[in-house]
């Protein structure tokens, strides 16, 4: 903002959410990996002119000038898993009307928990602004851009945008770390609906890449156990919502699924299943920031897919909260 070519695009600048450290209070022996504390830094919302927008990332540049990286997250994010550098030789059209805000579809958990919350506060700033899309949107970005602003209001291109007037709000740097702030704004602005499900688990079957090796097998276990299996991945984003407001117990693999935890009003305990191979404790961290307990189980390596689970370490854990002995 000190440099007065950016700043000229730049015509409001907004307090979005107040720096913080957010605890998590996981039992004394997890090992330290499970992160006890994050540090929030107080973050912006913009009214800009004259830039250009991504549909599909919700990048944003300036003609011929520099990439806002508020728009994206963080310089690690660009440069790395999700390298966005060649968005700016892409073919950029005018798009008359406006102000348009980013709705970009960049994975469910990113979507989930980092776009989606940034769009929410936009459009508590301009309430009538149009809502930019990629044109072959997943149905859950398409679903919930329609709920928030109406058909109408829903804006479709794969070209990069050059608009006159844009919301830009900033998104978390840190991906995997969940402001309990955003949590709150995206509760807020889709009305409670529940199911009639209480236990869920969240299979990975029909993802062979991510799939546990005894996959089928531990679906077999949990129907048996009186769990409600679901593809997440295959469900309107209303359906995946209305599931989670009721569940009370939620297993599964580690995946984007678990995002959804958001939506878990009255959930009582997290069962998360790691790969072999990897460890992330994103969902391990959300839970505990809902006040939901939180188990987690390690598969053993296999030759294919993410490992083998035990399935009698599943099965006791849902025993456990059948009977009342959860501890």
């Amino acid at each position: 903002m000190y440099d007065s070519e950016i700043a000229r695009h730049v015509t409001e600048f907004l307090p979005r959410t107040e720096p913080v450290v957010e605890w998590y209070d996981f039992p004394a022996d997890f090992p330290p990996q499970f992160r006890r504390s994050g540090a929030f830094d107080e973050r912006h919302a913009y009214r800009l002119r004259d830039v250009l927008v991504s549909p599909h990332t919700g990048l944003t540049w300036l003609p011929g000038g520099p990439i806002l990286e508020e728009s994206y997250g963080s310089l690690i994010r660009s440069l790395g898993w999700g390298d966005i550098r060649h968005e700016p030789l892409l073919r950029a059209r005018r798009l008359s009307g406006g102000p348009i805000i980013a709705f970009a579809p960049t994975g469910y958990y990113h979507w989930l928990l980092e776009v989606l919350p940034a769009a929410i506060f936009a459009l508590s700033i301009e309430p009538e602004a149009l809502l930019l899309i990629p044109s072959r949107a997943p149905a859950y970005a398409s679903s919930a851009a329609e709920q928030l602003v109406g058909p109408s209001r829903v804006v479709r291109s794969d070209d990069i945008v050059h608009v006159d007037s844009c919301v830009m709000a900033a998104i978390e740097p840190l991906s995997g770390f969940v402001q309990r702030a955003e949590i709150d704004r995206l509760r807020a602005a889709f009305a409670s609906c529940r199911a009639d499900t209480e236990t869920i688990y969240i299979s990975r079957l029909k993802d062979p890449r991510r799939a546990l090796s005894n996959e089928a097998d531990v679906e077999r276990a949990m129907r048996a156990a009186g769990a409600t299996v679901v593809y997440a991945q295959h469900l309107p984003f209303e359906e995946q919502r209305a599931l989670f407001a009721n569940a009370r117990t939620v297993i599964a693999p580690h995946g984007a699924g678990l995002a959804n935890l958001v939506w878990a009003h009255r959930a009582e305990l997290v069962v998360e299943v790691f790969p072999a191979a990897s460890f992330n404790d994103c969902y391990a961290r959300l839970s505990r920031n809902l006040g939901i307990d939180y188990a987690y189980v390690v598969a053993s390596p296999a030759d294919e897919g993410a490992g083998v689970v035990p399935v009698d370490r599943l099965t006791a854990a849902l025993d456990a909260v059948r009977f009342g002995n959860r501890g």
